[in-house]
């Protein structure tokens, strides 16, 4: 069964508004001196921008193949960077392992894009197409996206999609039971730039950028069934 044409374009422009909203991030960031959240902001403007040519195929540029290689040096990236968490904080379940999971359907949807509706993803953005991926697995990692944004606007600790729950000045962050350490100060002269990302990357505006990058991503998987 087709979907409407606008659909497409809408789920294309909204990964485009996180693609744009990541790279205003990255250029406050680079203000401040704050490197957290970095690479889950590179992140999403590399899946913003992939996704948007998935959904609508005029909008799509770089061959396959680049795609492919960005992606997997992510995967392998936030996969350090989890068991990094891991050793660190203990057993959680660390929030770079969310985007570990996406990385990795980002390279099974270039390496497998022939079980998508016709006009949703082109074929030719694959460098070599392995056939179709197991409904299975696609089933399963829209399960976890879904899960992933529902369980981001339901938890109380904001901002944990792009930070985690351990950063200092998090607020579910806590050593035996007492206070939050201090978040450390800003450096000399960067009065301004903090207020500017204090406004543009509130908490709860980027884990709305991570839910709508779930919800484009799980809905691009529901349709390779």
């Amino acid at each position: 069964m087709g979907h409407p044409a606008w659909l497409y374009y809408l789920f294309a422009l909204a990964m485009l508004a996180v693609a744009g909203y990541s790279v205003s991030l990255l250029f406050l960031s680079l203000r401040v001196g704050d490197p957290v959240g970095r690479d889950i902001d590179v992140a999403h403007l590399a899946m913003g921008v992939a996704m948007a040519g998935m959904f609508v195929t005029r909008w799509a540029f770089w061959p396959g193949w680049f795609w492919e290689a960005v992606f997997f040096v992510l995967l392998v990236w936030f996969v350090a960077r989890s068991a990094q968490s891991l050793q660190r904080f203990g057993l959680h379940v660390p929030h770079e392992g969310i985007h570990a999971a996406m990385s990795l359907a980002m390279v099974l949807m270039y390496l497998y894009p022939t079980g998508a509706s016709a006009g949703a993803m082109s074929m030719s953005m694959s460098s070599s197409s392995h056939g179709i991926l197991d409904p299975g697995v696609s089933l399963l990692l829209a399960v976890v996206f879904l899960g992933s944004a529902i369980f981001t606007l339901a938890s109380p600790n904001a901002g944990a999609s792009h930070h985690g729950v351990h950063r200092a000045h998090a607020r579910a962050y806590a050593t035996a039971g007492g206070p939050p350490p201090p978040a450390p100060e800003a450096p000399v002269g960067t009065a301004r730039a903090r207020s500017g990302l204090a406004v543009l990357a509130s908490p709860r505006l980027e884990d709305l950028s991570h839910v709508v990058m779930c919800l484009g991503m799980g809905f691009m998987l529901i349709l390779m069934l």
